[in-house]
């Protein structure tokens, strides 16, 4: 409390001193504070700086939580033009966008819109939004030709004639308007532009969010997500596939398709540590929550994976780690996972059961 109040004495400071409305000069004072990294996971770092930027407080781990928390999902993709496969894994809640999510189950107003013009009028309204932009404009990463069109989701901070962006990590830099409106107009845009609306406000409760992002990650890791046979490569079914290809032989396994190359530990430690997702594989951070959100017995079965993430993680950035060293890692890892999304599960549910008995003529 303390804190937020001496940073509201520094957000009138400034519109005092420059004549700024309070969203935007507590948004240039947050893009002057870049190192809020999140001991966080970007994706909802981002959504928690934008509620800051419109004069709300909402807590990091609560909008993990809130936006979906964990997840998983696996994928090896050939191609005849590079030396060898690429490795993708994904941590976090996936695929739906972090920012429309969070907010909606917040039922904070805003708007989630697409397209050039609707950018450009949310710039031109001098008002922080969220939105993807393409890799390769961001001065702070280094993508190769395969990844420069891929979207980032920042938060842009309107700044004159430019903008200040930032992605929930630390970094951040100044674009020109020009730059932004190109980057975001060089992506796919599946994310949307994401602006809080004039006057918004947070719940008092914020339990009824927490439980819906819960929900997610439960469905997320169990059940069905693209609708199609993708989907074995999702949640606990993708954690036991990854462990059974790391295994495999022939040209499904790993040995064969990394036999001219190492670079699967290099991507292990990027897709564990940074990579959509908080430091290893935000497993810690999603027992913490769990522990906030009065579910310690499913907790601890995130504890217990989370020494498994960090040991794969460490061992892979050391080069010592082994496919046959992996492969009985990722299985651990999926027991103790199906085993806390069982004990999660089964807590929501008797949590909804008791709501239901406790309204009136139940």
């Amino acid at each position: 409390m303390t804190e937020r109040k001496a940073f509201k004495r520094r957000v009138r400071a400034q519109m005092e001193r420059t004549g700024q409305g309070y969203a935007q000069a507590a948004a240039q004072l947050e893009a002057g504070n870049p190192a809020r990294r999140a001991d966080t996971h970007p994706a909802s770092a981002v959504v928690v700086a934008l509620l800051r930027a419109s004069g709300l407080t909402l807590d990091p781990v609560t909008a993990f939580g809130i936006g979906g928390g964990i997840g998983f999902m696996y994928a090896l993709f050939r191609y005849r033009d590079t030396a060898h496969p690429l490795l993708t894994l994904v941590c976090q809640h996936h695929p739906d966008a972090w920012a429309p999510a969070i907010l909606e189950r917040l039922e904070v107003e805003h708007t989630a819109a697409s397209g050039k013009r609707e950018l450009a009028r949310v710039l031109d309204a001098d008002r922080p939004v969220i939105l993807p932009v393409a890799r390769g404009a961001i001065p702070w990463l280094a993508p190769d030709p395969l990844t420069a069109g891929e979207e980032h989701v920042v938060l842009a901070l309107p700044q004159g004639e430019g903008a200040r962006i930032f992605d929930g990590t630390g970094a951040h830099a100044r674009l020109t308007r020009t730059a932004l409106v190109e980057g975001y107009a060089s992506t796919r845009r599946k994310h949307p532009v994401v602006t809080v609306a004039d006057g918004a406000t947070l719940p008092e409760d914020l339990g009824a969010a927490v439980a819906a992002g819960l929900r997610a990650t439960v469905s997320g890791m169990t059940g069905p997500v693209l609708g199609n046979a993708f989907d074995v490569n999702f949640g606990l079914s993708g954690l036991r596939r990854w462990a059974e290809r790391v295994a495999a032989p022939g040209p499904d396994g790993w040995g064969e398709a990394f036999a001219q190359s190492d670079v699967w530990r290099t991507r292990l430690t990027e897709c564990i540590t940074t990579e959509h997702t908080a430091p290893v594989a935000g497993r810690p951070l999603f027992a913490r929550l769990l522990r906030q959100a009065g579910h310690p017995d499913a907790a601890e079965h995130f504890d217990r994976s989370a020494r498994h993430w960090r040991t794969i993680a460490a061992d892979a950035e050391r080069g010592t780690l082994g496919l046959d060293d992996l492969a009985p890692l990722v299985g651990a890892i999926a027991d103790d996972e199906a085993a806390g999304i069982t004990a999660l599960s089964a807590a929501l549910d008797g949590a909804g059961a008791s709501a239901a008995s406790a309204e009136p003529g139940a």
